[in-house]
This record gives structure tokens, sequence and C-alpha cells, in this order.
């Protein structure tokens, strides 16, 4: 049995994108499709004492630009991110654990989004100790579009199951995964719910929100718990 999931590209995703990957063997990176203009592969949001917010790196190019090709209308946005941050997140229970690595990626070169964006995933990868198998798209020999590029990852990697989002399931040529032995899982996206240090809770934020707000102990049932 081998469990693959896959998805784009993102700026410090949300804690669902993690449980998604904590349930695969297999986690294939999407950097070598069409950046999506307005989506979070160069946003996410954070919070403070009054509420959410974007942290958004502007970003130069194409619309037809992959993922991997974008690149950063300047640097000045990473004091700005970094600022942020620690200013939301200097009381939180655990920012004296990850204070050190955070400050330090925001203290590199990057030439693209797209090592910006695997420097924060590699980061919290390791802090969240999920130790899948990660596979950029970018070096695999398959093709297609939508369903059938899905599919062909599928089949390169010798998948059995596919674990999808519900948004997935509009497009999703669900036979032709059936007829390659191959079972589709509809994960619903659902933020785990836990203490703020700010107060009332908010959903829906980056990763970095948990990770310094709750016990190791509740972000593992929270990733690995079926």
């Amino acid at each position: 049995m081998t469990k693959i999931s896959i998805h784009q590209s993102q700026y410090i995703p949300w804690a669902p994108y993690f449980k998604k990957i904590a349930m695969s063997d297999i986690f294939v990176v999407m950097d070598s499709v069409q950046y999506q203009k307005n989506g979070v592969q160069n946003r996410n949001k954070i919070r403070d004492k009054n509420s959410d917010y974007w942290l958004t790196i502007p970003v130069t190019g194409q619309l037809t630009d992959f993922i991997s090709e974008k690149r950063m209308v300047s640097d000045r946005w990473m004091m700005k991110h970094w600022k942020s941050i620690q200013s939301s997140y200097r009381s939180a229970p655990k920012w004296g654990n990850y204070v050190d690595q955070i400050a330090f990626l925001f203290e590199q070169k990057y030439s693209t989004l797209f090592e910006v964006n695997q420097a924060f995933f590699t980061f919290l990868m390791d802090s969240l100790k999920i130790e899948t198998q990660v596979v950029l798209l970018s070096e695999l020999q398959v093709s297609g579009e939508k369903s059938d590029l899905v599919l062909n990852i599928c089949k390169e990697l010798c998948a059995t199951e596919y674990i999808s989002g519900y948004g997935s399931k509009s497009y999703l040529d669900e036979k032709k995964f059936a007829d390659s032995g191959i079972e589709i899982n509809y994960l619903e996206s659902i933020p785990p719910v836990y203490p703020q240090v700010h107060g009332e809770f908010i959903a829906g934020l980056s990763m970095i929100d948990m990770l310094v707000n709750s016990s190791d102990d509740v972000i593992q049932e929270y990733l690995f718990s079926t």
C-alpha cells in the first residue's frame, strides 16, 4: 500500500496541508505548474491580538510562469514578515523553541518564490516531525492536465491510494483511477482548534500559529489521528 498526496507549493501553509502530508507515504510538491494569482502560493495568514491578516510576498513575472520560475519583486518583504511574526508570537508558549530557526530563514538569500516556500516547508516538516517522503513534480517523467496529471503521478509512484481534498472531486475522473487500481480518499480540510495566545480562536491560519501555541502532543494528535 502506497498513499500519495499532491499539492502546489505554498508559503507557510495552514495545518490541513500538513495533515494530508502526514497521512501519506509520498507527498508530491507541484513546482512545475502554472502560478496561481491571488492564491496562497505567495501568501498566508497569521494573527495578532486584534485580528488575522495576510503576509504576502510581492512577486513579478508573467501569468504563465511556473511556480518554480516566479521571482520576488525585491527582498524588502523579508524584514516586514519577520517583524510581523515576531510581534504576533513572541509571547506564545513555544516561541522560544523556534525563534532562532525562523529568524535564520528570514536572513537567507533566495532567488525564487519556490526557494522561499521550500525553505519554510522544510523547517515546518522537521518541526512537526513528519517523515513523509517528498518528491518534486519536476523530478518526475509525467505529463497531462488536471485529472490525467494526478493519475499519471500516482501511476509513476506506484500509488494504491490517492489522498485528495474535496475541491478535486469536481474534476477527478474517478473511473480512470478505479480502473488503474487506485483508491481515492477524500480528506476534508478541517482546521484544528487550539488555544491561541491572543484569546478568541481564529481558524485557518498558517501552521506557524499552531506550532508556537500548541504542545507537541496536541500537534501530533491532530496530524496523525484518522
